[in-house]
């Protein structure tokens, strides 16, 4: 049970922290019309994080079917956290000595309207991440409004990411501009770094936690 919570955590804070859905959210801030767009960007997000982890909460049996399904499961964490660190391995590997590029979705970013915002943000989850909050959120043997309450708790966390530049321009008025430029500067520079720590987390927690159940 406290593995399966700490996994269905450790998820929320990877999704939140995610740099194909956090770079966007910090450059569309820095766009023309950047609040509203950023405000749609984020509401498509919401939704579909939302959409998703409350009907998993509702409609997926909790309890005895995870039960049944433990050890299998626990293999399947094993395998998959193997990969998912050989995986981070190569990235890294590869791109060690690459200079930092935008990739060329993110610069036509500037070019997008509210409506394409949001839809933008109805695409960019990390539904595979999702997908793993969604099982351990089934493991973790919660029904009715417990499993719902853990749902929207683990929405709020997980879109913190894509809300704080908003908070951020409503603060900082006449700097707004210049303070999301940094950002944005900084988060094109490091987001391949963030991707291999946020991962990396990730597989030491599958190979952990499925090691010790096989």
């Amino acid at each position: 049970m406290t593995g399966h919570a700490l996994t269905f955590a450790l998820v929320g804070l990877v999704v939140m922290v995610w740099p194909w859905s956090l770079v966007p959210a910090f450059l569309l801030a820095a766009t023309e019309r950047g609040p509203a767009k950023l405000a749609a960007y984020a509401a498509g997000y919401v939704l579909a994080l939302g959409t998703v982890m409350v009907l998993a909460a509702t409609l997926l049996p909790p309890g005895p079917r995870a039960k049944s399904t433990g050890h299998l499961a626990a293999w399947i964490e094993l395998v998959v956290g193997i990969l998912l660190a050989l995986f981070v391995l190569v990235l890294w590997i590869r791109a060690r000595r690459a200079e930092p590029v935008t990739p060329k979705w993110l610069r036509g970013l500037d070019r997008l309207g509210t409506v394409a915002a949001f839809v933008l943000g109805l695409w960019v989850p990390n539904y595979m991440l999702v997908t793993v909050a969604v099982a351990e959120l089934t493991l973790l043997e919660l029904s009715g409004g417990e499993a719902v309450a853990a749902a929207v708790l683990w929405v709020l966390v997980a879109t913190l990411g894509v809300v704080t530049p908003l908070l951020v321009l409503a603060r900082s008025g006449e700097d707004a501009a210049a303070v999301q430029q940094s950002w944005r500067e900084w988060l094109v520079k490091h987001s391949s770094a963030i991707i291999y720590v946020v991962l990396g987390l990730v597989a030491v927690v599958l190979i952990v936690k499925g090691g010790t159940s096989v």
